[in-house]
């Protein structure tokens, strides 16, 4: 009868451990063996798994999170202000209208240069055509050299339309007035801005020469909104 050897009983264990499932290995390991044992045989599985996770919850936030609707639309041109000012104004407004945070906004942009590189004042000019055709805006606010075209080419809606009467009332003496080519009938279609908190205390420029003034726009999609920005500009102190 063959004696048995070390080697054998070795071969014996070893087989015995290979039969085993993952599951009996698992269980009759010491705690700390057991977790290092799943990280070194797992951990690929694990980082493959989160990595996974982590994608279809983006992807799912992306089609479930309601997307923010703008509610006003302000286009500043040649803009003398500094960037972070029209920012902070964005918020409070948007605070003033008591629109959802988290699906609705003020967008205040204030990129539309004309005054600079000539390349860079064309494609503004189409952007601003662009956003005009689609109804997109609903206020302007420019130096009279624009403005003065806005109004001239019907772009605005007269102010007497739009404002209720207590507001119309305390602006008259800061209405810009002028008429349309289909129109030449003389109507109040902007307001001057340098009374405003906001030019006298912010603008970096002076402005005496090319005053600004606001207006709304006159296929705006949101003309209640723009009428509230108008009040909030001129009563704030």
């Amino acid at each position: 009868m063959p004696k048995e050897t070390r080697l054998d009983d070795d071969a014996l264990i070893y087989n015995k451990s290979e039969n085993q499932t993952e599951k009996e290995k698992l269980k009759n390991m010491p705690p700390k063996k057991r977790i290092v044992y799943f990280w070194d045989y797992y951990r690929y599985h694990v980082l493959i798994f989160i990595v996974l996770a982590v994608s279809v919850y983006f992807i799912i936030q992306s089609f479930t999170k309601p997307k923010t609707e703008a509610k006003l639309f302000a286009v500043i041109i040649n803009n003398t202000i500094q960037p972070e000012t029209w920012d902070e104004y964005s918020e409070k407004v948007a605070e003033y209208l008591k629109l959802d945070p988290e699906a609705e906004e003020v967008l205040l942009n204030y990129n539309f240069y004309y005054n600079g590189d000539p390349e860079y004042e064309i494609n503004m000019r189409q952007a601003f055509a662009v956003y005009l055709a689609a109804s997109e805006l609903d206020v302007v606010i420019a130096p009279i050299s624009e403005f003065a075209n806005f109004v001239k080419y019907g772009f605005l809606t007269p102010l007497s339309e739009q404002l209720p009467t207590d507001l119309y009332s305390s602006l008259t003496d800061k209405f810009y007035l002028g008429g349309t080519e289909d129109n030449p009938k003389v109507a109040a279609y902007g307001i001057y801005m340098a009374d405003t908190k906001l030019y006298k205390e912010h603008s970096i420029a002076p402005s005496d020469d090319d005053p600004v003034l606001i207006g709304i726009i006159a296929n705006s999609t949101h003309k209640e909104n723009a009428t509230e920005f108008i009040r909030y500009l001129f009563s704030e102190k």
